[in-house]
């Protein structure tokens, strides 16, 4: 059995990935200059963690919040909390983007307004972009040999949520196209890989026959169960908080052996993995 992973770890992991590239997709053509501490620390907020925090090359911290479904009061209230004290915490320009793989129609968009501030955050919904047409776009650009950009691997990995596509049909696509060594660096396809393969088991949803079948594609490559786990561990160390990284490299680690149980022996896992040989022969 393999245990899945939701769209909060898919949206955190694709962040540390390809932070650039999101700012691309949301039309922002300010550069990110390093990743700011996500921790709240203030009494009241509990030590509240947020999804995301960049720091741009103009100074502003921009907060990405990640909403599985649509938005909520609720949700947008926090959000705006998040502003309002990551503003007087670090005494520069906030601003709000939201990603939600909900229906702008169902959601509840509010615009926080007091005496000194007003919040009306960037909304972005995957529903309104064409993912058929964005797929057609990878797959001329491959024909006519041209290189593909940071923000077209960032696509390889949420086209299956978008707009006007079969989810799974368009999934084994992408997978299909990540594959291909001939069109991605090994760094290049490990970053894109690690994603998909979270995709994988929310698209499957459940049904492990198809999640085999994804994951025979995504992991016929034999290097990459190594370099996903080197590039996580290097990636979250350098971008991230301590208490993201331990928690996002043990629960991939812990995932990962699970699924090679019944294919490799204990000792091979841990080898491979970096857990211990309890630790694996206990899951």
């Amino acid at each position: 059995m393999y245990v899945p992973f939701g769209k909060d770890t898919l949206q955190k992991l694709s962040l540390i990935a390809f932070a650039q590239a999101m700012l691309a997709m949301m039309g922002d053509k300010r550069k990110v200059v390093r990743f700011y501490p996500t921790e709240l620390i203030i009494p009241t907020f509990r030590h509240r963690f947020m999804d995301g925090v960049l720091e741009l090359d103009d100074g502003v911290l921009i907060n990405i919040e990640f909403q599985t479904g649509d938005l909520t009061e609720k949700f947008l209230l926090r959000c705006a909390q998040y502003a309002v004290n990551l503003r007087v915490i670090s005494r520069k320009f906030v601003e709000t983007s939201i990603i939600s793989t909900g229906n702008r129609n169902k959601s509840k968009l509010i615009a926080f307004i007091s005496k000194f501030f007003i919040f009306k955050p960037k909304i972005f919904f995957y529903s309104e972009y064409d993912g058929l047409e964005i797929l057609n776009n990878i797959k001329d650009k491959i024909e006519n040999k041209k290189k593909l950009t940071l923000l077209d691997h960032y696509y390889l990995v949420f086209i299956p949520f978008m707009g006007n596509v079969n989810q799974v049909e368009v999934a084994f696509e992408v997978f299909r196209i990540a594959d291909n060594r001939e069109l991605f660096s090994a760094d290049e396809q490990s970053e894109i890989k690690k994603c998909q393969y979270v995709v994988a088991q929310i698209v499957a949803n459940g049904n492990e026959n198809l999640f085999n079948r994804f994951w025979e594609i995504i992991m016929s490559n034999n290097d990459f169960l190594v370099r996903y786990e080197e590039n996580l561990i290097r990636e979250t160390t350098e971008n991230v908080t301590q208490q993201v990284t331990e928690q996002v490299t043990r629960d991939v680690s812990r995932n990962i052996a699970k699924n090679f149980k019944d294919i490799l022996s204990d000792e091979e896992i841990a080898k491979r993995t970096g857990l211990s040989l309890e630790t694996v022969k206990g899951l």
